[in-house]
Order: structure tokens, then sequence, then C-alpha cells
């Protein structure tokens, strides 16, 4: 059977109903994302939260981030065997982390994005003992690790010299602790944001990927949003502001490393995600040549999915916030005036500017792509 086609029909098809039937509001949330930190032991200039990172109000406000307890809280409110994802910020900056990605495990499909220096082999083992049995099950199902580039170019991207050596041991060895557990689940990803300084290294980071042995090689879109600032969360749908153009991208050569690595794809172990999956190759270039065609694209997370800042405020998606599960909880937050005002205007206007090539989006008529199973060979890569 095809889990991930499965999965895909059921997701999709648990925000459509809501959102055709209903004016604004949705079932309960079947995915949660949670940045627990903003924090970060990174510099990667193409980061979403590259201009927070030396904010000197990030570390003023460590404090407030949330307690491992109040993300628990609003993990309940999730729909059982929902998926919570995990990212940041660098996650594992806490070190209380593993406490939610345990608490998760419980009731959901919980996947956890790291830049992987801190995956240790004591967070590594037990990633993988926590690992679901099946697909269908609740555990940690995939595990997404930062690789930027080869060698000293990761190195340059992140300014950290030597990350990419440790990245690359500490990602072996969660590789072989899966091997050895004989464990289907996490699926391992090595990811990277295609920029100009790694868009040559595609195939070869791929390459990189086969020989690791990893599950899945998940090369992202970089889809400049203008508005991710969790420091100063908005209360106002800015939903028309312009998305930072590319300059000086070779897209010659996007265009022949997509090429290499989709025909790699039909013939490797190791399953190809393109981000934004629910658009093809072709939809991924024209973004980096700045002509991305948003007239039959759409966007159905706001029904399905939420975002949870650091510091507890809930988003639909970007810089906008419809309340503080500090002062309501998530299961209140998600059906409110300011949630259901957002899903109607997304709803009438399809898809905002200020979208751009976000991971969200999808062709109209065309199911979006979740966590990979199996390769293929066509521009339209399945998860």
């Amino acid at each position: 059977m095809d889990y991930s086609k499965l999965y895909n029909f059921f997701t999709e098809s648990y925000a459509k109903i809501p959102k055709m039937l209903s004016n604004g509001r949705a079932f309960r949330p079947i995915s949660l994302f949670i940045e627990p930190t903003y924090r970060c032991n990174f510099r990667c200039r193409m980061c979403l939260f590259f201009d927070l990172l030396d904010d000197p109000r990030l570390n003023e406000k460590k404090d407030e981030e949330l307690t491992i307890e109040e993300m628990c809280r609003a993990v309940d409110d999730v729909m059982p065997l929902g998926l919570i994802a995990i990212s940041g910020g660098e996650p594992l900056l806490r070190r209380d982390m593993m406490e939610l990605v345990r608490y998760s495990c419980k009731r959901h499909k919980t996947y956890l994005v790291t830049n992987g220096i801190l995956l240790k082999e004591e967070i590594a083992r037990e990633m993988v003992e926590l690992g679901c049995k099946n697909f269908l099950g609740s555990g940690v199902v995939a595990v997404g690790i930062s690789l930027e580039a080869l060698g000293e170019t990761h190195d340059e991207i992140v300014q950290v010299p030597g990350s990419f050596d440790k990245i690359l041991q500490n990602t072996r060895y969660i590789v072989e602790q899966k091997k050895k557990s004989g464990k289907r689940y996490p699926l391992i990803a090595l990811k990277c944001v295609i920029t100009s300084h790694n868009v040559g290294q595609l195939d070869g980071l791929y390459q990189l990927a086969e020989r690791t042995g990893v599950d899945i090689f998940n090369p992202i879109t970089h889809y400049h949003i203008p508005a991710a600032n969790r420091l100063d969360m908005d209360e106002n749908v800015n939903t028309d502001m312009n998305v930072e153009p590319f300059a000086d991208f070779d897209v010659t050569l996007l265009k022949n490393q997509l090429s290499t690595v989709i025909d790699r794809a039909a013939r490797s172990k190791v399953r190809l995600r393109l981000t934004p999956p629910g658009i093809g190759k072709d939809d991924v270039i024209a973004a980096y040549e700045n002509r991305l065609d948003h007239s039959n694209k759409t966007c159905h997370s706001p029904w399905s999915t939420a975002i949870l800042s650091a510091y507890g405020e809930l988003s639909p998606c970007s810089n906008y916030t419809v309340g503080n599960i500090r002062n309501e909880p998530l299961r209140k937050l998600w059906n409110n005036e300011k949630m259901r005002a957002f899903r109607r205007e997304l709803k009438k206007r399809r898809i905002f500017r200020s979208c751009g090539a976000c991971c969200m989006i999808t062709s109209q008529g065309s199911p979006s792509q979740y966590p990979a199973l199996k390769s293929q060979p066509a521009s339209g890569i399945k998860a």
C-alpha cells in the first residue's frame, strides 16, 4: 500500500472539507510546528530568522521561552497521531528538548529538524528508540539534518569552522544506530536550502546522502518570506508584501543540477524530496527567476496546521498572531475570530503575494506531498 499517497489524501481532505463548507472554522489541528527557541549556534545567512540571531532581545527573552509543560499542553490539543514538527532556531540548544520529544511521541508522529551539530550519541540513540513502529503509529517519524554544502563551503555558509565534519559524523552515527535497531523509522533526511553558494553542489550532496545511507535528500527552495520577526508578532495581516527577489543567481546551473538529481532519483535508494513539495521542478526554477506564477497556486494549511512560537504566539503562518497560549489554550485560539478571519481572507484570495515559494503552497488540484516514502523520476516528485 502507498501510505504516502494515503496520508497526503487524508491530510488535504481533512483541510478541504471545512475550507469548503464552513465560514472560517476548521477541524481540530492535525499538525503543529513548534519553534522552542530562536537561539542558534550557527549563522546561516539564508535563515528565515537570521536578523533575530544578533538582536540583543533574543537572549533577554530566553526566560520567556515556553516551558516544556506549556508546549506539551499545546501538543495535547492536536489530533492524536497528528504531526508535531519541532524546529527553531536550533531546538537542541534547549537541554530539556528531549522531554518534549518523548511526550509528543506518546500520541503523535514527531519530526525534529536540527543543524545536527548537537545530535550527539545519546540523543541519536534515543531518537532511534523512539522511532515509529510503522507509518500509522506514533513516535519519531523523521529527523531532518541541515547540511548546506560540501566541506568548507558548508562551514562558510553557517559560519562555523569544522561543522561539516562534525555533522557528518553525527549523521553517520544515527544512521548506524537505525541499522542496528532494524527499524524503518525514523527516516533520516539531509536538508539544504538552495542558494547561490551551493547550487552547483546539489548532485554532490545527493551522492553524499547515498554514501551516508540516509533515507531522503531534501533540497529546499529559498522562499524569502518578508515577515518572520518572531520578536515582533503582529495582529494585523499584511498579505501584500513583496517577496525579496533573487539577484545574481545562476539559474542555468540550477536547471542542470535539478535535472541531474531527478535522474539520480530514478535509480537511487535515497529518495528525493523537493520543497515546496506541492509544486514541481519548473516552479522551483521559476521562483529563482523571480517569475513564480501564483495564479494556479493555493494553500490549505491554515485549516490543518498551526505554528507555535517560542513565546507562545499561535500563527496560521508568517508573522501574524491570533493570540498566545499563555492567555487561552490552543484549542480556543484555533477557531477564534482572528483565525477564522484569516482563513476567510485566504479562501477568498486563494494565495497571498507574500507567500512566495513557501513550503505550504500547492498547485490547485494537485495534492501536496508530505514525508517521503519513495522517489519518482518525474518533475512532480512524490514524497
